[in-house]
């Protein structure tokens, strides 16, 4: 069957589907409606013909066949239809007991002898089947009349994909019920059996979670060639098809590797992969429930970690890139599901550690634990001492909030039982005190319960648990709203940290909200003698959230709260320290000639880090990674390799598992090799940060920052699937930061542009730059402007290529400092374009222009030999 006709077929088969979800008395004017081509119309008809008279020669009427016999089967009421069976319960009597069963008729008269045969060959296929997880086959016959039938057990069951709606199951849950599908068709294919139609539809659970996999209506055996996958109407189902089945290739066990990926991909996504991308292109599965409003959102990490690069082998176009066999998916998963490294990609040696650590993480010390919780209540008892001498009525209560408080914390360490059995983590001592405020304490105790979940929400930001930490600090924030109290000041730490987690996980106007509420709180807890320290802090974090939105007033913020400092006696302080951090990321891009106090502010902040946090801590790793990229713009190479090694030394050190700031250190690492050159080098620390992010994907800006600059390593490297996957999910992330009109969208977006260009995708890279357009006011960013002129280049508009390649040129002139390296590619163009051109003058030119600076890599080469693969090269 020629393309065309396999697309009327499936446009067909679709309206079908819509036809067949109306209720009866709507069917008819909405096919009279329905604009259609007319041979998809046509085929449309005959389908819906074959559907309403499913056996004229046993029901002439076209009424129901209850009451008819087959063989020894009796037909009862009828289960379901479709366009190439219909399917009644069934009975027949065996001695003294009546067995039950599902019968399954021909209904499509129009195939004839074909539909006849393929439902022999179904028969056949069946009594070579014997799995628990496969229906089997009870009886086969052939009515007087020609039709043919079969019997099989009656299973009372789910379809899969609604079986899980219903029951809502974790990922885990879920690829432990589809290891049993995997089981059941690996059985068939060691039984050389393709069954060329999974889908949810042909997947039933039972109420013991049991899978049965049916409908081998379209199957064929693997050891023949008898006919093609040209089978026609219901013969194979859209969106889990494999390509070549779409295009009629021989089928081969290849076909039901990538169905099975199709299956998993609905169930963890809600969406088939063909409804997902609508094109060829394919989407990693976690972008498509990347939102928190989406239905299955539970599932973004886990796709995240793994299972997208699983679905994705599964699911390639070429069935040579598949999977080898279902049990070799089935195998991935299993590793997968005891945290071992999936072979989905070639393992690399940080990939497999971070496994291993993940698989062999050990409890942390709750001694560690301990001394942050008697250090905060140490904190609060030096607040409410405050308070006491201030108020002495409200001293009482205070002291005793502190003493519950210290009490419960106390209980918790006692009774806490580890899920190892050893030592309790950090995490399950924080579940038991969150679990025991909400249960124990807020009945009798609200505000206490309220300051122990500000302790357990501030510990858990710490740990990257954002997700329970909202829901700790909301909660704690609600119980102080409603009871109205003057505790101002623990009010407003609260409202900071919200907008702390708020600004991390990408929901900048919450994070303003939160921001401006805490600097109210704080201002009232000023006012009433307390501490500065709340308002001061509540100031840094407003700063922080309007960095991108409002950078004008979140400097003034961060000035602000520099010049009050001295006042209060708060110099050397981590409240200093974080205004200082926050001042200097924007003053670096909004006042750029000022880089010798940029560079005394950075070695400020990585003196006063290693005084405030320690030498070993997290903050001294931040504001060391943080500074990193400053110190390479600056030209300062050599204190720039210093400072970035140093943080990986100590992240490496002191975080066991999985942390945000060592994938900052990282990530800085792979930034300082790339821009020095050592691009091959900087894939691996790339790499370990990535790993990280999958497992921790909490803080978007950050996650941008890093993937946009792996994915300009990537596509240096002529990696250009990981190059355009990484820039893609930058260029996301910015669309739900709303951050796309910025420098770094700006960035991303050219860079994007330029990865599909290298892959031969001409339309996406122009929808692309059509989304970011060099408008009035937009800043010029060398990345989005070079692709603007190699689209021109690519769609063969020469002259426009020129002209604006010979614009950059001047923008940014040979060894400008811009991106280090990045200023070659406008002149490399030019190049090839003059080349192209037989234009040897303006070569010359150029050659002149460039004197001892045409001897640096990639440039050099694109003077060597001009051609695209030379003079294209992203350096």
């Amino acid at each position: 069957m020629d393309p065309e006709k396999i697309a009327h077929w499936q446009a067909a088969d679709a309206a079908f589907d819509r036809w067949l979800d109306l209720p009866d008395p709507e069917r008819g004017a909405w096919l009279a409606t329905e604009d259609l081509p007319e041979p998809v119309r046509r085929r449309l008809v005959q389908l819906i013909t074959a559907h309403q008279q499913p056996r004229a020669s046993l029901d002439p009427a076209g009424n129901n066949l209850a009451g008819c016999r087959l063989g020894e089967w009796t037909l009862d009421t009828e289960l379901g239809r479709g366009g190439m069976a219909v399917v009644y319960r069934a009975w027949r009597e065996q001695g003294m007991a009546r067995q039950q069963a599902a019968v399954k008729i021909l209904t499509l008269g129009a195939l004839g002898a074909t539909g006849r045969e393929r439902f022999r060959r179904e028969a056949a296929i069946l009594a070579r089947l014997n799995h628990p997880n496969v229906t089997a086959l009870i009886d086969s016959g052939v009515a007087d009349d020609g039709t043919f039938w079969l019997a099989m057990p009656l299973v009372d069951g789910e379809r899969i994909d609604r079986w899980c709606e219903a029951h809502s199951p974790d990922a885990h849950a879920i690829v432990r019920l589809y290891l049993q599908v995997c089981g059941a068709v690996a059985y068939a294919h060691r039984n050389l059996v393709i069954h060329r139609d999974i889908k949810p539809s042909n997947v039933l659970v039972d109420d013991d979670g049991h899978v049965r996999l049916l409908d081998f209506g379209i199957g064929q055996f693997a050891d023949t060639q008898e006919e093609r996958t040209q089978t026609m109407w219901r013969a194979l189902t859209p969106g889990y098809a494999a390509p070549e089945q779409l295009a009629g290739a021989p089928p081969s066990t290849a076909v039901d590797v990538y169905g099975l990926g199709a299956l998993l991909h609905r169930l963890l996504t809600g969406r088939t992969p063909q409804a997902a991308t609508q094109s060829t292109d394919t989407t990693r599965p976690s972008l498509l429930v990347r939102d928190a409003g989406d239905a299955y959102h539970r599932h973004y990490v886990p796709l995240k970690n793994d299972l997208d690069r699983v679905l994705l082998k599964a699911l390639a176009e070429e069935p040579e890139q598949r999977y080898a066999t279902a049990e070799a998916l089935a195998d991935d998963l299993r590793r997968w599901l005891d945290g071992q490294p999936v072979l989905a990609q070639k393992p690399k040696l940080g990939y497999r550690m971070r496994k291993f650590m993940a698989r062999n993480r050990a409890g942390v010390a709750a001694s560690v634990l301990l001394a942050a919780s008697l250090g905060a209540g140490v904190a609060a008892t030096l607040w409410q001492a405050s308070e006491a001498r201030r108020e002495a009525e409200n001293a009482k209560v205070q002291a005793q909030r502190a003493v519950l408080v210290r009490d419960f914390l106390s209980h918790v360490f006692e009774s806490t039982e580890p899920a190892s059995g050893g030592v309790p983590t950090a995490l399950e001592l924080l579940d038991e005190g969150a679990r025991r405020a909400r249960s124990n304490v807020l009945d009798t105790d609200p505000l206490a319960a309220a300051d122990i979940l500000m302790l357990t929400g501030r510990a858990r930001i710490e740990m990257d648990d954002l997700d329970k930490a909202l829901a700790d600090l909301t909660q704690a924030s609600e119980i102080l709203s409603a009871w109205d109290t003057a505790a101002y000041a623990e009010h407003a730490r609260i409202e900071s940290d919200l907008s702390r987690v708020m600004r991390e996980t990408g929901k900048a106007g919450a994070s303003v909200r939160h921001g401006r509420r805490a600097v109210e709180l704080g201002a009232l807890a000023l006012a009433n003698g307390g501490d500065a320290v709340p308002h001061l802090n509540a100031r840094v974090r407003l700063g922080e959230a309007l960095a991108f939105s409002e950078p004008h007033a979140a400097l003034a913020e961060f000035e602000g709260v520099l010049e009050a400092l001295p006042r209060h006696g708060l110099q050397d302080t981590e409240l200093h320290l974080g205004a200082l951090v926050g001042r200097l990321d924007l003053a670096y891009w909004m006042e750029p000639d000022d880089m010798e106090g940029h560079l005394a502010r950075a070695e400020e902040i990585i003196r006063m880090s290693r005084q405030v946090n320690g030498a070993d801590s997290g903050g001294y790793v931040f504001s060391l990674a943080n500074n990193s990229p400053l110190l390479l713009t600056a030209g300062n190479d050599e204190r720039a390799g210093q400072v970035v090694f140093e943080a990986v030394e100590i992240a490496d050190r002191i975080y066991r598992g999985p942390h945000s700031t060592k994938a900052l250190a990282h990530c800085a690492a792979g930034v300082y090799l790339y821009i020095t050159g050592r691009v091959a080098d900087s894939l691996e620390h790339f790499s370990v940060a990535d790993g990280i992010y999958t497992q921790i994907p909490n803080n978007q800006q950050q996650i941008e920052s890093c993937i946009r600059m792996s994915g300009h390593a990537h596509l240096s490297m002529g990696e250009l699937d990981i190059a355009l996957a990484n820039l893609e999910q930058a260029w996301q992330i910015l669309e739900q930061l709303d951050y796309r009109s910025t420098v770094q969208g700006y960035g991303t977006c050219g860079l994007l542009a330029t990865t599909q260009l290298r892959l031969g995708k001409v339309a996406a890279a122009g929808r692309t730059l059509a989304q970011c357009p060099q408008a009035e006011g937009a800043p010029d960013v060398i990345q989005r402007m070079q692709a603007q002129a190699e689209l021109h280049f690519a769609r063969g508009e020469r002259q426009e290529a020129g002209r604006l390649a010979a614009a950059l040129r001047q923008r940014y002139p040979a060894e400008t400092d811009v991106t280090r390296f990045q200023w070659m590619r406008p002149w490399m163009l030019s190049l090839l374009l003059a080349r192209n051109a037989g234009d040897a003058a303006a070569q010359a030119e150029l050659v002149a222009e460039l004197g001892d600076l045409g001897n640096r890599p990639p440039l050099s080469h694109c003077l060597a030999r001009p051609d695209e693969a030379t003079c294209l090269a992203v350096p």
